[in-house]
């Protein structure tokens, strides 16, 4: 499967990543890296089924060639987060939900 993770770098989507990665699956991560970190997947980085992407997902979407599959947990996961990024928070919500489901019908996944 080719599958697209957005919050890849947070604790949730970094797992994902590893889970997919080690059953044998292409993985595109995605993220703006706003709470998410590097250091959760530098690990993952020079993968030849890992491929990241520094992008806002409330932002179009684009990935080329096919999907089998978008996870979309992109989203700052803190009261913290929330006080210190609130729109951007509400914008991932709204938009970038809206968006990965497009991506989603788009690519049939």
């Amino acid at each position: 499967m080719r599958v697209l993770i957005t919050g890849a770098a947070g604790f949730l989507g970094s797992h994902l990543s590893d889970r997919f990665l080690a059953e044998g699956h292409t993985v595109i991560g995605m993220d703006n890296l706003i709470t998410g970190s590097m250091d959760n997947i530098g690990h993952l980085m020079g993968h030849d089924r890992f491929t990241f992407v520094k992008h806002n997902v409330y932002n179009y979407i684009y990935v080329d060639g096919p999907l089998d599959a978008v996870l979309h947990f992109a989203s700052p996961a803190s009261p913290n987060d929330y006080l210190e990024h609130p729109i951007p928070t509400m914008k991932v919500g709204s938009i970038g939900t809206l968006n990965t489901l497009g991506l989603a019908k788009a690519k049939g996944a």
